[in-house]
């Protein structure tokens, strides 16, 4: 049999033992998610950075499109039979494509 001292001894031991490994564990937990902090706002600068592309490329397209409706515009107004003509020979190519 175990004396009571020994016991006592044994219980202090576990409960030392047990409050180690929460320290150990609420470290680690700490360490992970100071990591995934550092994960999330590097992925959301990079977000960030491919947005501001994106929103810069859209913003040149969309004024070249612009530019080309405009022109496209002027030449109808200041060339009407040449691009019904144009348009009507498109029309005869493409019905000539789709019935093959």
């Amino acid at each position: 049999m175990l004396s009571s001292a020994t016991k006592a001894a044994a219980g202090v031991t576990k409960a030392l033992a047990e409050h180690d490994v929460r320290s150990k564990l609420d470290r680690s937990l700490d360490r992970a998610g100071e990591e995934a902090r550092h994960v999330v706002d590097d992925l959301s600068d990079r977000a960030n950075e491919a947005g501001a592309k994106v929103r810069h490329l859209f913003d040149g397209a969309s004024e070249r499109v612009g530019h080309a409706s405009d022109r496209l515009n002027r030449e109808v107004h200041d060339n009407p039979v040449r691009s019904t003509l144009v348009a009507l020979g498109a029309g005869v190519v493409l019905g000539y494509l789709l019935r093959r």
